[in-house]
């Protein structure tokens, strides 16, 4: 019996969410060196993932347009604002020269600047990462929305989250230091977060298997009782 889950239209869209989900683990892992400061991020990031998930349903429609959606936006150049002390900086640092004696020679730089920046763009595009396809009013802090160009593999992205996971718990357990920091809200906080990390990961996976193994009971049964039924009457 095949099971939906297994589906390829759902399996691409789980694929999507558990590998922004991945993504987004990373800094928490290192931008963090208290266990308070590392569990509270991780449960903000669950929490928008759970956000996320409601709103691009796996199981919809709507949540398998986060890729094709953005795939115009991957060829189009990013666009990168700063102030003008920044742009100076960074000319100085790879060697240009920001005084000229001759006006000529700053009109014979921005040509030169111009036509590098032309040719440059018509070899290499960079993605733009904005997440023009969420909705109105749909922002996060700490779940990463990047460009995808192609569905992700379910299973590897599956296996990978899982090593994430792993290393999310490991991280949580060099930063306690001794048992003096298990205090009673570090506790607390660590029971909510690994409710709400079983919730979206596991649950749903458990679910389908209990709906699948029900199924499969109820057939067997049926089988057997047409069996025993058919034996009493013939």
């Amino acid at each position: 019996m095949r099971m939906p889950y297994f589906d390829p239209k759902r399996l691409s869209r789980r694929a999507i969410n558990f590998l922004l989900l991945g993504l987004s683990l990373p800094p928490i892992l290192d931008a963090h060196s208290t266990p308070m400061e590392y569990l509270r991020a991780l449960h903000a990031l669950l929490l928008e993932f759970e956000t996320f998930q409601q709103v691009h349903n796996p199981d919809g429609n709507f949540s398998s347009n986060l890729v094709r959606a953005r795939l115009p936006q991957m060829f189009k150049r990013a666009t990168y604002t700063g102030n003008k002390a920044r742009r100076a900086s960074s000319a100085n640092e790879i060697g240009l020269p920001m005084h000229f004696s001759d006006s000529s020679d700053v009109k014979a730089m921005t040509g030169n600047l111009a036509s590098s920046a032309t040719a440059a763009s018509a070899v290499t595009s960079f993605p733009n990462t904005d997440s023009s396809d969420l909705l109105p009013g749909e922002e996060y802090t700490y779940l990463l929305t990047p460009s995808l160009p192609f569905d992700p593999d379910f299973f590897e992205t599956f296996v990978t989250l899982c090593d994430v996971l792993i290393d999310c718990y490991n991280r949580l357990t060099s930063l306690i230091s001794s048992p003096a920091v298990c205090t009673t809200a570090l506790g607390e906080l660590f029971t909510k977060t690994d409710a709400k990390l079983r919730k979206v990961m596991v649950a749903g996976v458990v679910r389908d298997f209990e709906d699948a193994s029900r199924s499969g009971a109820k057939s067997e049964i049926g089988g057997v009782s047409r069996v025993v039924l058919g034996g009493l009457l013939g």
